[in-house]
């Protein structure tokens, strides 16, 4: 069931609230998300383009598909903030049989290949990885070599190793996911938050290996996007104690 949406996302839900009276009032979405909206989707008036079940945060993710379409939804917060959405457009259709390309992660990966110096681009991309739930394929311990008889089942994500680097290999559909492996395999959803802040140096993310979309993120990238999730969780924590 893809969809696509377009939304604004600002610090506070009385400024959220605020907007969405004016929107309702008759003002043009577009023009109040590139006004006031503090996600590089303003650019683009808000809109994020087309995307699939699990790829957004979860509290996001439901609005947008259970929401109703071509209405203003919201407040709705996750941990960026909080977010006035609009569902422009949802259809009944097979999530692998959508295009990868029009994805919005893959276009805001797009711009960032035509200028890897361009502020815009790179905030754009960062900030929707950041927003992106990943296909993270998934190991049995037990099906380690070396794995003690007995040892308590863990399940394990997949890490390869290649001229003496580590890379946690994700995928930002199923779809790419089954092409690359070349069967359907075990996975987790994983936020891109999540792994932001989890894949310790030196361990590097590898993104949609084998496809035109691919990216790798060294150490050094993971650790200033660790940062960026610091600084926003800080920020919210310090907003929820003076409400």
């Amino acid at each position: 069931m893809p969809a696509t949406a377009r939304h604004i996302l600002v610090d506070t839900e009385d400024l959220c609230l605020k907007l969405k009276t004016e929107i309702e009032a008759g003002a043009d979405f577009a023009d109040v998300a590139r006004r006031e909206s503090s996600c590089p989707s303003r650019q683009q008036g808000g809109d994020l383009g087309t995307f699939n079940p699990g790829q957004m945060v979860p509290e996001f993710d439901h609005a947008v598909f259970t929401g109703e379409v071509n209405k203003l939804l919201g407040p709705v917060q996750t941990q960026f903030g909080y977010h006035l959405i609009e569902v422009t457009r949802r259809w009944e259709e097979a999530a692998a049989e959508v295009s990868p390309a029009e994805s919005a992660l893959d276009r805001a990966l797009a711009a960032l290949h035509q200028d890897v110096n361009d502020p815009k681009a790179q905030s754009a991309f960062y900030g929707t990885f950041l927003n992106t739930t990943f296909c993270v394929p998934t190991l049995d311990s037990k099906e380690l070599d070396g794995e003690e008889a007995g040892a308590e089942e863990r399940v394990l994500p997949l890490v390869l190793e290649a001229d003496g680097t580590r890379y946690l290999i994700v995928f930002s559909s199923e779809a790419r996911l089954t092409e690359w492996a070349g069967r359907s395999v075990d996975w987790a959803p994983v936020p891109g938050h999540v792994l932001a802040t989890t894949a310790m140096p030196p361990l590097h993310i590898a993104m949609n290996v084998g496809t035109e979309y691919s990216k790798q993120f060294n150490p050094e990238e993971i650790a200033w996007l660790r940062e960026v999730v610091k600084r926003s969780r800080q920020t919210e924590s310090g907003e929820e104690q003076t409400n």
